[in-house]
Parts: structure tokens; C-alpha cells; sequence
């Protein structure tokens, strides 16, 4: 049975960042290029967008706690 494949594009880094995305599940390592499209297993393409939403609410959180303190 062939894997399903999905195409992530991933955000160019900072200039300073490291230039690929280092995604690891089971044990299985993945590598990818920041500022390209990459064809990844499923599974990569989910855990991708998931820390992607908690990146996110985690930013949410910090600027709802900075306007509290000000």
C-alpha cells in the first residue's frame, strides 16, 4: 500500500535560524528546507500544523498576559 503524501510549504527562518525544520516521529527523522514545499507523510504534514496552532496560542497567551500587566 503506498503512503499518502501531502505537500507542506515551510516558512522561511529568521536569517540566524537553522535553514530546515527537523521533524521526528516513531523514530523516524525528516529534515525539511525552510522557504520550499516539501512532499511529507501524513502524519509529518499533522504534526507540522500542530505545532504551528500551539506556536500560535502560545503567542496569544503572551500578548494577553503583556496588555494584563500594563
Amino acid at each position: 500500500m503506498k503512503e499518502e503524501r501531502i505537500e507542506v510549504s515551510v516558512p522561511r527562518g529568521a536569517e540566524r535560524e537553522d535553514p530546515n525544520l527537523f521533524v521526528g516521529i516513531n523514530g523516524v527523522s525528516y529534515l525539511l528546507p525552510k522557504g520550499k514545499k516539501s512532499s511529507v507523510p501524513a502524519e509529518v504534514a499533522w504534526e507540522i500544523a500542530r505545532s504551528e496552532r500551539a506556536r500560535d496560542a502560545l503567542d496569544e497567551t503572551m500578548d494577553s498576559l503583556q496588555r494584563a500587566r500594563a
